[in-house]
């Protein structure tokens, strides 16, 4: 897992374009929950991509799905920020 380590390292020094560019294969090909939650982020926040909640949704549900409680705590957020009441 050296390409997970080295996209971590790349969204810790904020070189969110070439984490995205890391990120994305191990994510999507190997399915990673880490790299998956990491994407999360960097449509969550815009960082090296244009923010897109809704993406960020997505790849937070799969990194939930395979039981990463960081997704799981962001989406519980979401959802709890989110609700309207009355």
């Amino acid at each position: 897992m050296d390409e997970l380590y080295a996209a971590i390292a790349a969204y810790d020094a904020q070189d969110y374009a070439k984490a995205y560019e890391l990120f994305y294969p191990i994510a999507t090909y190997k399915r990673d929950d880490q790299a998956q939650f990491y994407m999360g982020m960097l449509y969550f926040y815009g960082e090296g991509v244009e923010k897109d909640v809704d993406k960020a949704m997505e790849w937070w549900k799969k990194a939930m799905r395979q039981g990463n409680q960081d997704a799981a705590y962001r989406l519980s957020e979401i959802k709890t920020s989110t609700k309207t009441t009355f």
